[in-house]
């Protein structure tokens, strides 16, 4: 379960990418993953309002991609469907909201995100005085291939002005999940100087995902050998190393 603040620090954009339920701003939510297959291609969403007030909500799909620099990009769609688009949810109430894909399995699992945004309340005018965020939620929807090939390759890691950089490239047909990207720094005589880490994120299926991580200034000039270590969410490790005799301070 994953919970992001109360009703006056809402914000998520996409950021519910684990299993079983998750909360914002008091609204529950079950599963923060939609999986449609051959054999099920259709799915429910459950939303339970937990917050001390009546909320509505407008409820959006998107064609979801990733671009390996920038990150997310969203574009509109009518390969699924989801049912009913506003809903009204009172304190305590459950309800769900139905999901479908209307085109074709294919060879390639394509990407979606359902959005949650909550509409501001009609019997309450905001006036000036008033500071209020309200909740934005978005859940990925997968519509899986007919036929399931995960398949994950590095590209060779490389010093710049940056850090110590490589791309993540996903040659299957599903998306694969980034847990995190760890980079250690070694002497000669292979004494560990360093490690530092940064959050993954997906890699969708034909794409790929340029990750950076800076060398601390302080310990670059003694560095002989860089290890980057890419961890996926089923606890794969994929490891790159790069020998750096004349130092990883870059250019």
């Amino acid at each position: 379960m994953i919970r992001i603040g109360k009703r006056h620090i809402a914000l998520a954009l996409g950021v519910l990418c684990g299993a079983g339920r998750a909360r914002a701003s008091g609204l529950n939510i079950s599963p923060v993953q939609v999986w449609l297959t051959p054999d099920a291609s259709k799915s429910l969403l459950t939303l339970r309002n937990e917050g001390p007030e009546d909320a509505r909500y407008q409820v959006t799909i998107m064609a979801w991609d990733e671009d390996g620099r920038t990150g997310m990009k969203l574009g509109p769609t009518e390969d699924v469907l989801v049912f009913p688009t506003v809903l009204e949810l009172k304190v305590g109430e459950t309800r769900s909201l139905r999901l479908g894909a209307v085109i074709p399995f294919g060879p390639v699992e394509k990407t979606y995100r359902i959005f949650l945004e909550e509409l501001p309340a009609a019997e309450k005018p905001q006036t000036r005085s008033t500071v209020r965020v309200l909740t934005r939620v978005g859940i990925p929807v997968f519509v899986a291939p007919v036929k399931l090939l995960e398949d994950c390759k590095l590209s060779t890691l490389s010093i710049g002005a940056a850090g110590a950089s490589l791309d993540v490239q996903n040659t299957g047909n599903v998306h694969l999940r980034v847990d995190t990207v760890r980079l250690e720094g070694f002497a000669e005589g292979g004494a560990k100087l360093f490690e530092k880490e940064a959050q993954g994120w997906y890699v969708l299926a034909g794409g790929h995902k340029r990750y950076e991580v800076a060398v601390p200034k302080d310990a670059c000039t003694k560095v002989r050998r860089l290890v980057m270590s890419v961890k996926t969410d089923k606890e794969q490790v994929f490891q790159e190393p790069l020998d750096t005799p004349g130092g990883a301070c870059g250019t």
